[in-house]
């Protein structure tokens, strides 16, 4: 009997060291001073694409607002902060100077609102690989993070990623899309066309 609870005692010990190392894989997080960096994540992309995007939420637990600056990933020849937003009746993916983190509060990049930009792939990383992304804030400053690869339908969280057939595609424009004024004609599209761009970006 003292061998069976023994036994027991053994097998409970095991699978809750299990599950603990199974959370802590899960997890995926960094932390720099009081920013704290959820699961950066991209969506998995077709292996001639020529971009991609990076999307995670920054919460910041100190009593200073802080700001993403800019980004920067090996992967990638040009990185931009970008913004999907709402003007005239049109949707408009536009580049933003920076990315505001107030005090005492959560800033998501997703799907559909803020994101990371990756244009001129230099290697397409696959699903389930990570790959490296340095964020500079204005006063946490240089910060690497890992970001993992999804499947193209992942969803962020509880939050719905905002699907292709739920965009107006003919109201999207992309006037804005390199400092503030780079048309559509402009992006190297040699291996990715305009649908596929949107169908595994947002």
């Amino acid at each position: 009997m003292k061998t069976e609870n023994t036994v027991k005692i053994m097998k409970t010990l095991l699978l809750a060291a299990s599950v603990f190392t199974a959370g802590l894989a899960q997890a995926h997080e960094f932390k720099a001073g009081q920013l704290h960096i959820e699961h950066p994540w991209s969506k998995e992309v077709p292996p001639m694409s020529s971009v991609a995007a990076a999307f995670f939420s920054i919460e910041n637990h100190g009593d200073e607002n802080d700001v993403l600056l800019r980004a920067e990933s090996p992967i990638a020849e040009k990185v931009e902060l970008h913004e999907h937003a709402h003007e005239n009746g049109m949707m408009k993916m536009r580049q933003v100077a920076d990315i505001q983190v107030p005090a005492h509060d959560t800033q998501l990049l997703q799907p559909g609102g803020y994101h990371v930009m990756m244009f001129n792939l230099k290697s397409v990383p696959k699903l389930g690989e990570r790959f490296p992304l340095t964020l500079y804030f204005k006063h946490a400053g240089k910060v690497d993070v890992e970001v993992k690869v999804e499947k193209a339908d992942y969803q962020m969280g509880s939050n719905q990623p905002m699907e292709h057939h739920n965009m107006d595609h003919e109201g999207m424009d992309h006037d804005h899309m390199e400092d503030g004024d780079m048309g559509h004609d402009e992006m190297n599209h040699s291996h990715m066309d305009h649908d596929d761009m949107h169908d595994n970006m947002n």
